[in-house]
């Protein structure tokens, strides 16, 4: 689990994470995605060598997302949700992210919540400039 905090609504913030081109911009630019509830998304990393795909699950504008993954060359996330919740605190969007169903906690669990940690960070960046 991560605690965000980003200066900027959180339609923007909202935007970022549903959208092919929001998700270009700060996370993969190899990537589409679908952003409707049911919709596919493909994101692509290291050449195409590393590819994850999820189904959105829920939405709802702007201050709820989740994604499924339904199948990933990181084997440990195959099953998994990954969840976007985005609340409005003092003019800003405080946005609170986890990553659940993993098996066990270990080290591939702990490398993939300090790669989490190191995107969204890249997300508030995006977002704030």
């Amino acid at each position: 689990m991560h605690l965000v905090k980003i200066a900027a609504p959180p339609e923007r913030v909202y935007e970022a994470l549903t959208t092919t081109s929001g998700i270009r911009s700060w996370w993969t630019r190899d990537a589409d995605l679908d952003p409707t509830a049911g919709g596919a998304g493909t994101f692509r990393f290291h050449d195409g060598n590393d590819v994850t795909t999820v189904t959105v699950k829920e939405l709802e504008p702007p201050l709820h997302v989740v994604w499924k993954t339904t199948s990933s060359s990181r084997l440990q996330w195959n099953g998994t949700t990954i969840h976007f919740d985005l609340r409005v605190e003092g003019g800003n969007t405080a946005l609170s992210f986890a990553h659940r169903g993993f098996e066990q906690a270990d080290e591939h669990y702990a490398q993939t919540t300090t790669d989490w940690g190191v995107t969204l960070q890249s997300l508030k960046e995006y977002l704030e400039k």
